[in-house]
């Protein structure tokens, strides 16, 4: 199996989490651009979308070889934690050994639900499900340490934390990341 396999079954779980924990899924239930309020609508269609102009491949490996950390948009933030702001570009840092409990969501959009990520960690930041798959052998190992940036920042704002964080996934002997967009 592939990075992309892995990939592909992220979503898959994902959707799987999300159909058991959501009783129906409305037609509104996604904020759609020709929905909003025509202000909204505007600002939202005026925002510049940067071009990163080196991107890489990178053949991907057999699954079982993949030792692999989680990078979530979520805004996700520990109990003790100051809150985490709309623009922030900064990271947190979640142990595998903290408890699900005192992981909370900051994310501010008001057109995001929150309401599966209530009832169950693993839509958008599914550590229990990686752990199992490790010890199914299905991938070599998971990371003692994942990750979450705030979904809402500008990509150009980014920059020198992911490039920090990449230096520590290197360091920390991992090859694969499994994003996870909210």
């Amino acid at each position: 199996m592939s990075l992309i396999n892995l990939w592909i079954l992220t979503a898959i779980v994902t959707v799987y989490w999300l159909t058991q924990k959501i009783s129906a899924i409305t037609e509104n239930g996604m904020a759609r651009l020709d929905q909003m309020a025509p202000a909204q609508r505007e600002v939202l269609e005026s925002l510049d979308c940067p071009t990163i102009a080196d991107t890489a491949f990178v053949p991907p490996r057999p699954l079982n070889q993949c030792r692999v950390a989680l990078v979530s948009s979520a805004g996700l933030m520990k109990r003790k934690d100051d809150n985490v702001s709309g623009s922030s570009s900064d990271y947190r840092v979640f142990e595998n050994s903290w408890p699900e409990r005192d992981i909370l969501m900051n994310h501010i959009s008001v057109n995001f639900d929150r309401t599966a990520f209530a009832e169950d960690i693993n839509v958008v930041f599914p550590r229990a499900i990686l752990k199992e798959m490790a010890e199914q052998e299905v991938i070599e190992r998971t990371a003692a340490k994942h990750y979450a940036f705030m979904g809402a920042t500008a990509p150009d704002k980014l920059q020198e934390n992911v490039e920090r964080l990449a230096s520590e996934l290197i360091d920390a002997n991992i090859n694969t990341v499994c994003l996870l967009p909210v």
